[in-house]
């Protein structure tokens, strides 16, 4: 039969606090069972965080950790079905932390081909490390990028838009089929039905994005205040 092991003693081997047990069992990252009101745990699991092993898997959890996808796509979804227009959240490495809302036709065409893809996968990680209030996508199409903070620091981006701020930056089809591989006539038609924003609509979309980063912020205070408690219930209990 495997060893099982209590939360004490995985406290004890991974150098962590009670309440990093209770965050671990949340995200996925450490895996138990409940024997009546107590935590077991197998030396398969605790060998594996200790080897490094999953380490992509853990470090989505953590994304996870941070941000309450279901929440804050909740919100994104909303803003977007409102607004309609695209919108995304990105974490502090460049690396999205939600699904696309109402993503514009060119960014799915060009996001579409495998060197697409690499373009915009570079292109977020380049902002979030030199991040501006616009971001500028592989396919030419701007969002207003507003910062999303927890605890005084900042966690991630919200980006909305996906549009051209003026008519020249819509006549690049040809070059971006012929950069990305892609059909001329889908991206024409795909360039035709993005919307050119006037200044005002730029500055409306900013409100917006500062609404919603607002509303995902209180979500993450809520959480931490949250675990706040939770770490006082921990302090209390003795856990075997």
């Amino acid at each position: 039969m495997t060893d099982l092991l209590t939360t004490r003693q995985v406290q004890d081997i991974l150098k962590v606090d009670r309440i990093t047990i209770y965050r671990m069992l949340q995200d996925g990252r450490l895996k138990g069972v409940k024997v009546g009101s107590q935590w077991r745990f197998t030396t398969t699991v605790v060998e594996r965080l200790l080897s490094g092993q999953g380490q992509i898997e853990d470090a989505a959890a953590e994304s996870a950790a941070v941000f309450p996808v279901h929440c804050v796509q909740a919100i994104q979804d909303l803003l977007s079905g409102v607004s309609l227009m695209g919108a995304l959240v990105l974490d502090t490495n460049g690396d999205p932390v939600t699904e696309f809302s109402t993503q514009a036709d060119l960014s799915r065409e060009v996001m579409g081909s495998p060197d697409g893809l690499t373009a915009y996968q570079a292109a977020w990680r380049d902002f979030a490390a030199q991040p501006t209030d616009v971001f500028v996508c592989p396919a030419g199409l701007c969002s207003v990028a507003a910062p999303i903070s927890a605890r005084g620091a900042t966690t991630g981006w919200i980006l909305v838009g996906q549009v051209f701020l003026d008519a020249a930056a819509a006549r690049n089809a040809e070059k971006l089929a012929i950069q990305y591989g892609l059909d001329a006539g889908r991206i024409v038609a795909a360039t035709q039905n993005t919307p050119v924003v006037t200044d005002g609509q730029w500055k409306l979309m900013k409100d917006w994005a500062i609404q919603a980063a607002q509303a995902v912020e209180s979500i993450l205070q809520e959480r931490t205040n949250f675990m706040q408690r939770l770490q006082q219930i921990a302090d209390l209990t003795q856990l075997g």
